[in-house]
Parts: C-alpha cells; sequence; structure tokens
C-alpha cells in the first residue's frame, strides 16, 4: 500500500469512527459498506483537500471515485501527482481551502 493509499484509508477510518477499524476490509470494500454517506463524503473531501494541500475537483465528485478506498485513493493519486502528499498547505503555503472542492453533491450514481 503507498503512502497516499495509506494516508486516504486513515482519512476514511476517520470519518466512520463506528466499529470501522475493527471490521475486516480490505482497499475494495464499498465505502457504502463501510458506513460511509453524503455527509462523510463531504468530510472527506475537505479532509483530503487540507491533508494533501489539493483541490478538490467537483468533476471528480462522482459515485465512481468515492465507490472504495482504492478508487478514492487512485483519484488522490492523479490530483497529487505523486507527490507524498506530506504538505498541508498549497505551494503558496497558505492552507488549502474547501471553496468549491467540496460544494455540491454526489454527481452520477447517487449517494456515495
Amino acid at each position: 500500500m503507498n503512502d497516499v493509499t495509506r494516508r486516504v484509508e486513515e482519512l476514511v477510518v476517520r470519518q466512520v469512527k463506528a466499529g470501522a477499524a475493527d471490521q475486516p476490509v480490505d482497499l475494495d470494500t464499498p465505502l457504502t459498506d463501510r458506513g460511509v454517506d453524503s455527509l462523510s463524503v463531504a468530510g472527506l473531501i475537505v479532509d483530503i483537500e487540507r491533508t494533501f494541500g489539493v483541490r478538490f475537483p467537483s468533476a471528480l465528485i462522482t459515485h465512481d471515485t468515492f465507490v472504495s478506498v482504492r478508487t478514492l485513493a487512485s483519484a488522490v493519486n492523479g490530483l497529487t501527482d505523486g507527490r507524498s502528499g506530506e504538505a498541508a498547505g498549497t505551494q503558496d503555503g497558505t492552507e488549502a481551502g474547501t471553496e468549491g472542492g467540496a460544494q455540491g453533491g454526489i454527481q452520477g450514481g447517487g449517494a456515495a
């Protein structure tokens, strides 16, 4: 598991605190089976933007992106271009905001 995938997994577990860490899961377990709902998705987007210093574009806020940790980590890898994800802010040193990124609902196949 690469660093981005590990960190996305940690963010998912933090969002769905109630028993998620005790359940046997893998990277392909559907996020909905782990208790992720639309509110959790909004929280994940904010967490991802802050953790990786990226903007989560509305085009990626789709059901397909939020199927599993693997699909979400793949999207984050695309946003970070393989950066380590250690930065908590943008390149100019400001904290990554959520303006535009976490607004709106899940596009496509319904709630994640």
